[in-house]
């Protein structure tokens, strides 16, 4: 029995035609749930049943010649055919547009990059929130005069080279992907000022413009997926600034975005461009659930207060690949292209470190 994967993303259904005693199978690729199922009243009624990110629908088997539409409970406006006919190949025709209003909201992204021509926004991923389940590192462009010369005041005051946020309201990160969302023309920037973040001085909430030069690396979760053999990382900048990110697809995990002191020795010089390297001897094991009490502290007011989540006591956790004494950590690594080599790690500063988000915890200050 020939067995057929069918991609939904985009917020669309796809158009089939398959050959009699075909099975298909429909696999979520989009950040939200979707549903596949026939209307009740259908000529040939099927129910494939609700559909997590990443998750893969039972096999719906097609014997009857003829057409029937289908759709998404969640999603009305998402409708497909699938057609049955005697012989032939599969023939899977264009998702349908869909609107998807209902993937956008507000969105982070942790910034880096010595002048406003070169911005290095990597966005902040949320496990619980499917409309965050996405890993990208943009290079952006700020475009007002105004909003350049407050980014180059800060990089050249005291505060250097320390991670700035930028934050974007109604944004439906697919849209990146699929280079339909070429300019964040919303954004605010803000950086640290005693513990706080802060709009950047001279600049407005919501009102800043980025151009997205290049999207350097975009890719969407996969939580069913075993972990790698070995810590992955994303490597991206240019001569000025090198940075890493520890590349995400389930959880648990941890989102570390920092600035590397120098270049390693495979790093080709020029840029800006990106790749990225495994660290064998690095690894995150997958291990039976447990149940875990929940610990709590009682103040003598009767006042209950729940710990939060780890990693939010330490002021600055530390990836894996950093020595915890602060001297130079050296690791074998294999890049992309296969090519081994051993690359010495030294962070100038983290930007950002974060296991709270990717392993569903929130934390209410």
């Amino acid at each position: 029995m020939a067995v057929v994967t069918i991609h939904i993303q985009h917020h669309g259904l796809p158009t089939l035609k398959v050959p009699k005693g075909t099975s298909v199978e429909w696999k979520n690729l989009d950040p939200v749930p979707h549903a596949v199922e026939t209307a009740r009243d259908a000529s040939y009624y099927f129910n494939a049943g609700a559909l997590l990110p990443g998750d893969v629908s039972s096999p719906i088997l097609f014997e009857e010649l003829g057409s029937v539409d289908y759709y998404c409970r969640y999603h009305p406006h998402m409708k497909g055919t699938v057609t049955v006919v005697e012989s032939g190949n599969v023939e899977v025709g264009p998702p349908g547009s869909g609107t998807g209003h209902h993937a956008k909201h507000y969105h982070g992204f942790v910034t880096g990059g010595g002048t406003p021509d070169r911005l290095y926004m990597s966005h902040t991923p949320i496990i619980a929130d499917p409309r965050h389940h996405f890993q990208i590192v943009l290079l952006g462009c700020l475009v007002e005069d105004s909003d350049r010369q407050a980014y180059l005041d800060l990089r050249n005051s005291d505060y250097g080279q320390k991670r700035v946020d930028t934050f974007h309201d109604h944004l439906a990160l697919e849209d990146i992907g699929n280079g339909t969302v070429k300019e964040l023309p919303h954004c605010s920037l803000t950086y640290e000022v005693d513990g706080r973040n802060r709009l950047v001085p001279g600049t407005q909430a919501d009102s800043v413009k980025i151009r997205i030069e290049k999207v350097l690396h975009f890719h969407v979760f996969e939580p069913d997926i075993p972990f790698p053999d070995g810590l992955e990382y994303i490597i991206y900048g240019d001569d000025a600034d090198v940075f890493i990110d520890h590349k995400i697809n389930r959880a648990p995990g941890f989102h570390s975005v920092a600035r590397l002191k120098s270049a390693p020795d495979f790093w080709s010089p020029g840029g800006p461009s990106t790749g990225g390297f495994k660290v064998p001897s690095k690894k995150i094991r997958d291990v039976s659930p447990v149940v875990i009490r929940r610990a709590a502290i009682v103040d003598n007011a009767f006042h209950l207060v729940w710990m939060p989540p780890p990693g939010v006591l330490r002021p600055s956790p530390q990836d894996p690949l950093i020595k915890r004494d602060g001297a130079p950590a050296k690791h074998a690594v294999v890049l992309d292209d296969g090519r081994t080599s051993e690359i010495e790690i030294e962070a100038e500063g983290f930007l950002h470190f974060d296991v709270r988000l990717l392993n569903y915890g929130v934390f209410i200050q």
